[in-house]
């Protein structure tokens, strides 16, 4: 998925992106970040942290009930699968990054804690009052991409 982003970046002419992503999208943006780093500006990383190998994430989507023919079950825990990374990985991203979770998102436990311990020079985010449904949903989620993005463009002019 994270080849996706890249080539619909070739596809659009961008060379390099502040690149972000939200839960699924989050797990995206940091493949983009490992394994696109000339690509990247900043990243974004939001209701999401440190993807790893025998997550809790790859647990859950292994007990989703398959179709006829248990391909759903296993398509799908291959996609996200495909997403975890190594802490060398991440360890070794220079783009400055920001992490966004909701106080009440069991994300933030299992993935931004561990990722707090990897790249504590990250920027950390926690939403007051927000799970991991509705964090992207407060006025606060917006303003704080906002400002992250506006402090990484510095002195370069904003599209509109």
């Amino acid at each position: 998925m994270a080849e996706d982003v890249v080539r619909l970046m070739d596809h659009l002419g961008v060379a390099r992106a502040h690149v972000v992503g939200y839960s699924l999208g989050g797990m995206i943006a940091m493949r983009v970040l490992t394994d696109h780093p000339d690509r990247v500006l900043s990243g974004t990383l939001a209701g999401m942290g440190l993807f790893r190998e025998g997550s809790p994430l790859q647990e859950f989507w292994g007990r989703i009930p398959a179709r006829p023919g248990g391909r759903t079950a296993a398509a799908c825990m291959r996609a996200v699968g495909a997403l975890a990374v190594t802490e060398d990985a991440v360890r070794a991203i220079r783009a400055p990054v920001e992490v966004i979770v909701g106080d009440r998102d069991p994300v933030r436990r299992l993935y931004v804690t561990p990722l707090a311990v990897v790249r504590p020079d990250w920027r950390i985010v926690e939403l007051e009052d927000a799970g991991h449904l509705n964090a992207i949903m407060k006025p606060a989620f917006r303003s704080e991409i906002r400002g992250w993005l506006d402090r990484q463009a510095g002195d370069r002019p904003r599209s509109p």
